[in-house]
């Protein structure tokens, strides 16, 4: 056994650096989030331990419980509407057909922003003197709206702006999907006289469930977690409206240097995520 852990101590100190990067940027930044979010610190206030009265006062704080709802229905918003309009680009260009190629092309393109851009492009898009989509209201007689400064749209205009973005990437997943899916079965049900809607109902939905299934935990994860094109668009304005918990976790820890409450929060917002992708990968798992 020794001379089995001497054959093998050269591999093991190969992986050392990448261990110690682990611990540097994300072990002690996480043990720290995690002992903070027992105290109530700032600079001005100094410290004091509060225990998990910290996480009671997080949790019975009205802003916060209605952040946590909202950033579930950003989550729904988005990656429901990712899947049927990925769903309708992949089935419109997974067969060969000419142009097909260009046209793939300029569904993607989204994606090619990276989300910085892509929020201050949709910022001048939105913006109420310049904007083109004000300008298109008035040209056909409505009047422009304050997109991003009333709370009653200013979320769905960030909503719509990560659907714009992220799509071309749920697309891409299930054109893949779509392309490694063998064609007997559907030229066999064509052949027995199926419908286009009864064959990708029938039988191309059942037969890309797991490509689905992935491609909704991944952005699911990835839309709770959102936080530029929020942040750059809106700021959690106007007031609080818009804020989701990433955004929040920073306005309170960075803005208002609420570093203990920013923790708990931190805290409590990974055990949300945790709690979503165990219970969405269960659902998906029962349901195979």
């Amino acid at each position: 056994m020794a001379i089995k852990r001497i054959k093998f101590l050269p591999y093991y100190l190969m992986i050392v650096p990448a261990l110690v990067v682990v611990g540097m940027f994300f072990i002690y930044p996480l043990g720290q989030v995690l002992y903070l979010s027992f105290f109530s610190y700032s600079p001005i206030f100094g410290k004091k331990f509060l225990g998990f009265t910290a996480y009671y006062r997080v949790l019975s704080d009205e802003v916060f419980i209605a952040t946590v709802l909202r950033s579930l229905v950003y989550v729904i918003a988005v990656v429901g509407a990712n899947l049927i309009i990925g769903m309708g680009y992949a089935l419109l260009t997974y067969k060969a057909a000419k142009g097909i190629k260009i046209l793939r092309t300029i569904l993607i393109m989204p994606m090619l922003f990276i989300p910085a851009a892509a929020a201050v492009t949709w910022n001048l898009l939105y913006e109420v003197e310049i904007g083109l989509i004000n300008h298109f209201l008035t040209s056909i007689g409505l009047k422009p709206m304050m997109w991003l400064a009333s709370a009653k749209t200013a979320f769905l205009a960030v909503i719509i702006t990560d659907i714009w973005a992220w799509t071309p990437w749920t697309y891409l997943v299930l054109l893949a999907g779509l392309e490694s899916l063998p064609s007997e079965p559907m030229e066999a049900a064509e052949v027995d006289g199926a419908t286009s809607v009864q064959r990708i109902w029938y039988l191309v939905l059942p037969m890309l469930k797991p490509v689905i299934s992935i491609a909704i935990v991944i952005k699911s994860l990835d839309a709770f977690r959102t936080f530029v094109y929020m942040w750059i668009m809106t700021r959690g304005g106007p007031g609080e409206s818009t804020h989701v918990l990433s955004t929040l976790i920073f306005s309170r820890a960075f803005r208002h240097f609420e570093y203990g409450m920013g923790s708990t929060m931190a805290v409590i917002t990974l055990l949300i995520a945790f709690a979503m992708s165990a219970a969405l990968m269960r659902v998906f798992k029962e349901g195979t």
